[in-house]
């Protein structure tokens, strides 16, 4: 589900679109429209029809007049008549375009079915479409009242909403060419009638935060009318959010999105080799660009050519039809499956949630699980009286699965912590850090040297914290030395595999005892990692490991006897599932801190990252625009184009691998500076005419810089980690591979052709991939909503020469340059760490009378079912390298 406010000023063409999808071309409705798409359904009013009746629309079929007059706020065939007030700026709101569509396969089984098929088809996707949007009224506040007392404005749920719904079959048509099949519904919500029988504008930010669980309600809604109907239901996704239906083949979903594909691919393109978006008519050009000699020209032409595109996936009408005797009659109960991945999938990201994630998450589940939408949603009460979601004292939730993960690693920190049996001499000491001061041809600070000293105390676990620069890997690298003096094993262990590598460049005393923490884990599990008394972990950015990762690795230290050393910034980024424990562990356990910040010199540069750090971002901000480091473009598209720019002149001037660029927003954005770099490098005769295909649709050139978004094995030598980075130096046009030498030691790898999906051009990153990095110069674009006090701490913290920011205007509030950089520095001191369940009591519902749940949400119960479901959360833990 999407939705999106209509302004008042849209409100006629927005009528005019829908309402025109609904006739038929000239040439009758046997032919289709300019954009190659059939004629539609007239719209519908859903809801209660006496409420639409009260405002002088007919009921059933929506004429066009009467949706015009209520997006504008009036009665039907009263232009002088307005059913609601104006807003302050004295215009009614046009409401708001819901938009439902359903999986792609069954898009496709709609294609290829028969009439009475298709209707049945329809019939459900129009009953969840209906129940979504009643379920939206009775649990979304759309309306509001004037409260006097408070003299402000309190939002209230409606009673009725006035609502037309319009169902398109297929996507929006490319050029000439076959338009794909594509069930969806545009509802129109144009205002709400309240409880005391006046009419409202609809509130719009209400629904926009709420269109996940609309969504959900939907797809739960309409897998639920479909197992009815006997077709087989099953989970897709990577969290199994989304359903399918069994039995259309992913192969077959991508085909009959393929035209879609290819116009995108074309589009984006033209952005890398112009540095913009095209033009309306640009767009139109590349879709006749690539579009196929034949197109379609009437309904019975596109259905045949819908058949041929299903044919080398082995779908026919036949088979289609079959489609409906797939769900088995006595198909078992799911209920227990559905109630663990609730468990597991509500904590996906963070520890604590509330309500709203609850039931947003029941109801993902319920479509793969075969709960229908009511019962997922009574059934998280059930949840709660069992124990395996509780309740907290500052109102938020978390799962007894967490709670006792974050519990045992408390608990195991305090008891290794409190053990002395590990012991590394004065003399040993002394012998790690006269080691590491040779190599770098200057002595350790005071600070460094008492950090060494109290991490390789006597206790078992110890907490090292440094803000960015201050030098953690020197001190890591002289207590690792140390402890090989005393003769004891060390290992270096972080979430991703190119930080664990980075640890080994920045402590030698690690550099070839290093992996991931899965990787450790499996190691020692499988015995070909020895650990035991005599052995040390020490965890880099141990804030972005997550409870469960973490959890798993302390408890088999602590069995094994072993010791451990958390490493990290809780003011960096944080763990991107359930985390926050690092942070909570500091002063629990021996904790040391770091404070002399050594990767940059200028000391106005310095207090400008302390105050990003601090979350005081106004500060900063103030330092970076008197020294011409802020950049403002109108909108994001000429805020990358001038931050791509802007890198290819520093990696021109300090080569590639010095110069980092930035964003925090999506993987699309980063393709896009990717490809327009790539473009201006093509332009250069920089890259080499030598090119293989890449899945993704563009090409890969000697010469490019990539980056691997998954690890990838070496025969005979270590294996390249996700997130390294290499530059292509031989391409075999023949095979379709190319042969990589990597950053760092200048190892040359070979990636075959059919293992061209786990790599990516690499000019631009993620801000997740750069955190640990140190380059010379970086550039960063950034503001939108998903900026944070911690992406720009990171952001501001990597170059030891300079950082420029590129900003949208677009993207902020405000009438002029000022207040935009002040929303930016709003946005940039808003911290999004994670919390561990741990810094909320639980609520003990013995003390609650009158509670349904009495009695249960109490700590010992939460460690009783906690135990054996820990099992469970480690057998299903994702991306376990080997």
């Amino acid at each position: 589900m999407t939705a999106a406010s209509i302004p008042a000023s849209a409100a006629c063409d927005y009528a005019e679109y829908l309402d025109g999808k609904t006739v038929a071309p000239q040439q009758g409705d046997y032919y289709l429209g300019p954009g190659g798409t059939p004629a539609e359904a007239p719209g519908r009013w859903i809801g209660n029809a006496d409420a639409l009746a009260r405002t002088g629309a007919t009921p059933g079929r929506v004429e066009a007049l009467d949706l015009r007059a209520l997006m504008a706020g009036r009665r039907p065939g009263e232009p002088e008549s307005f059913l609601r007030v104006a807003g302050p700026n004295g215009t009614r709101a046009a409401g708001i375009d819901v938009t439902f569509s359903a999986p792609k396969s069954l898009s496709i089984a709609w294609a290829l079915a028969d009439p009475v098929q298709r209707r049945e088809i329809e019939q459900a996707h129009h009953a969840a479409v209906e129940r979504a949007v009643d379920y939206l009224r009775e649990r979304v506040e759309l309306s509001a009242r004037w409260d006097p007392a408070s003299r402000r404005s309190r939002p209230v749920r409606a009673a009725h909403l006035h609502t037309a719904e319009f169902l398109h079959t297929t996507a929006r048509g490319v050029g000439a060419s076959a338009p794909d099949p594509q069930i969806h519904s545009h509802v129109i919500i144009t205002s709400a009638e309240r409880d005391d029988g006046r009419l409202t504008a609809i509130r719009s930010r209400p629904l926009l935060r709420s269109a996940r669980e609309g969504g959900a309600f939907y797809r739960a809604e309409l897998a639920q009318q479909l197992r009815e109907l006997g077709y087989e239901i099953v989970a897709a996704g990577q969290d199994g959010r989304y359903f399918r239906i069994a039995g259309i083949s992913t192969e077959a979903e991508q085909a009959f999105s393929k035209r879609a594909a290819e116009v995108q691919q074309a589009a984006r393109q033209f952005r890398a080799d112009h540095g913009r978006e095209p033009e309306r008519g640009e767009l139109r050009a590349l879709a006749l660009r690539t579009r196929s000699d034949k197109h379609p020209h009437t309904r019975h032409e596109l259905d045949e050519t819908w058949i041929a595109t299903a044919a080398p996936h082995g779908l026919t009408r036949q088979h289609v039809a079959a489609l409906r005797d797939g769900e088995p009659a006595d198909a078992p109960d799911r209920t227990a499956g559905w109630r663990a991945a609730v468990e597991l999938a509500v904590t996906a990201k963070r520890a604590v949630f509330d309500e709203r994630e609850l039931r947003t998450v029941a109801l993902e589940q319920a479509a793969g699980y075969g709960l229908a939408p009511r019962a997922a949603l009574a059934s998280t009460d059930n949840l709660r009286a069992a124990g395996r979601v509780l309740d907290l004292a500052d109102g938020q939730m978390t799962t007894a699965l967490v709670r006792e993960a974050e519990t045992q690693i408390e608990m195991s920190f305090r008891t290794m912590s409190a053990d002395a049996s590990r012991h590394v001499s004065d003399r040993d000491r002394e012998a790690g850090i006269a080691i590491v001061e040779q190599r770098l041809a200057a002595a350790l600070s005071i600070e460094q040297r008492a950090a060494v000293a109290s991490i390789t105390g006597a206790g078992r676990a110890a907490l090292l914290i440094g803000p960015a620069g201050t030098g953690k890997g020197v001190v890591i690298d002289a207590a690792a030395h140390s402890e090989r003096a005393a003769g004891r094993d060390v290992y270096g262990v972080a979430v991703a595999g190119r930080t664990a590598q980075r640890l080994g460049e920045s402590a030698p005393a690690l550099a070839s005892r290093v992996k991931t923490i899965d990787g450790f884990i499996a190691s020692v599990e499988h015995g070909r990692t020895p650990l035991g008394e005599n052995a040390t972990v020490y965890v880099d950015e141990a804030g972005m490991a997550d409870t469960n990762r973490l959890h798993r690795l302390t408890e088999l230290v602590q069995e094994r006897g072993g010791a451990i050393v958390a490493i990290g910034d809780p003011r960096q980024l944080p763990a991107i599932g359930a985390g926050g424990m690092f942070e909570r562990l500091a002063g629990t356990v021996p904790t040391v801190e770091l404070h002399e910040v050594h990767r940059a010199s200028d000391p106005a540069e310095l207090a400008a990252w302390s105050a990003m750090r601090d979350g005081n971002a106004e500060t900063a901000l103030d330092y970076y625009r008197a020294h011409g480091h802020v950049h403002l473009s109108d909108t994001r598209t000429e805020a990358a184009e001038q931050a791509a720019q802007a890198y290819d002149r520093l990696a021109a001037e300090h080569g590639h691998d010095r110069v980092a660029l930035m964003s925090d927003a999506s993987n699309i954005e980063i393709d896009h500076l990717n490809l327009r770099i790539q473009a201006l490098r093509r332009a250069r005769n920089e890259l080499s005419n030598d090119r293989v295909a890449h899945p993704a649709g563009h090409h890969l050139h000697a010469g490019d810089r990539i980056i691997w978004t998954q690890p990838m094995a070496v025969p005979g030598a270590a294996r390249v980690e996700n997130g390294h980075r290499g530059q292509i130096v031989d391409i075999d046009q023949a095979a379709g591979g190319f042969v990589v030498a990597l950053d760092g030691d200048g190892r040359q790898v070979t990636v075959a052709s059919g293992r061209l999906d786990i790599v990516r051009l690499g000019y631009a990153t993620h801000v997740v991939r750069e955190q640990g990095a140190t380059v010379r110069r970086s550039v960063v674009i950034t503001g939108g909503w998903q900026t944070s006090q911690e992406t720009a701490y990171v952001e501001s913290t990597r170059a030891t020469h300079g950082v420029d920011w590129h900003i949208a205007r677009d993207d902020l509030d405000g009438d002029h340059d000022a207040d935009r950089v002040s929303h930016l520095a709003r946005r940039m001191s808003t911290s999004r760490a994670q919390t561990p369940s741990l810094a909320s009591e639980l609520i003990d519902h013995r003390r609650a009378s009158g509670d349904p749940h009495q009695a249960l949400h109490i700590e010992r119960l939460a460690a009783a079912v906690a135990e054996p479901a820990l099992d469970t959360m480690r057998d299903r833990t994702p991306g376990l390298e080997p």
